[in-house]
């Protein structure tokens, strides 16, 4: 195989093969009664009928990694990606009008009687402090409970590449308060979003030269916006869900493997179907 040939995937190869056949099988001025016509028309048939034999590997592969209940509520709802996704340090969007932010709870409150806003700043504030925990000691675990599954999976990505970078992460802080700025509904998900003021001293610096990256050892204030999702269908477990730190689905105290799956239902719960779900986290530069 030509070394050129080697720098593609093998995805593109295929899809460069079945291009370069299809031009193949459109020359004109063959005729229909050229034997020639005959045979390209057999290959297309062919290729066509073994298509799905080259993705069926790929989907019972993804299956066997996430399992059925990963199929179905894997699209639930958004899940936050590529710089949304990353744990952002810049300007927080501005404060909506309050009639609005009122009408977006109340939508929220209409289709959910149960929905309290206290209980997702009381979980904002707790998730916060969990995030911060998991800053510090590079260890993604703390924040398994409450982030979505994709926000999870950056997570741990960029905890790694600090550990790579040599890029450490020391502070105290807390959150001071804590109030919902943003609450919308649509056809397929409820998102809410709650800024979280936080008092004390991050400082992230790369050790081997010992250059301050962002903070540093001084007290500041700054804000954090957490923006919560879940599908649209879902409402407020009778037990209290995952705010209360018990199963949005059985009402098991939480317990939950690497997956985001309940260790008791084997409901995947982190992916927004059942409960609120972390979807995003922004930092305001301090």
């Amino acid at each position: 195989m030509p070394d050129d040939a080697e720098k593609f995937p093998l995805s593109e190869r295929l899809l460069q093969a079945l291009t370069a056949l299809t031009r193949w099988a459109s020359i004109s001025g063959s005729g229909c009664g050229n034997p020639l016509t005959w045979i390209k028309v057999v290959v297309m048939l062919c290729v066509l009928a073994l298509c799905p034999l080259f993705f069926l590997p790929i989907v019972l592969v993804r299956l066997a990694q996430t399992g059925r209940t990963g199929f179905r509520y894997g699209a639930a709802i958004r899940t936050a990606h590529g710089p949304a996704a990353r744990l952002g340090h810049g300007v927080l969007p501005p404060l909506p009008d309050p009639a609005e932010l009122r009408a977006g709870i109340a939508t929220i409150a209409g289709h959910d009687p149960g929905f309290r806003a206290r209980a997702l700043t009381d979980w904002a504030t707790a998730a916060s402090a969990l995030i911060g925990q998991s800053l510090v000691s590079g260890d993604a675990i703390p924040a398994r409970t409450f982030m979505s599954n994709g926000l999870y999976r950056t997570h741990q990505a960029l905890l790694e590449l600090r550990g790579e970078a040599d890029v450490s992460c020391a502070g105290s802080w807390q959150a001071i308060q804590a109030f919902v700025v943003e609450a919308s509904r649509g056809a397929l998900e409820d998102e809410v979003r709650v800024r979280v003021t936080c008092q004390g001293w991050c400082w992230e610096r790369h050790e081997p030269t010992g250059v301050t990256l962002r903070g540093g050892p001084d007290a500041a204030t700054w804000s954090e916006d957490l923006t919560f999702a879940r599908a649209a269908t879902a409402v407020t477990p009778s037990a209290g869900g995952l705010p209360a730190r018990r199963c949005p689905s059985c009402g098991a105290g939480l317990d939950l493997d690497p997956d985001g799956a309940c260790r008791f239902c084997h409901g995947i719960v982190t992916a927004g179907s059942h409960d609120w779900v972390l979807v995003s986290w922004q930092r305001e530069p301090w």
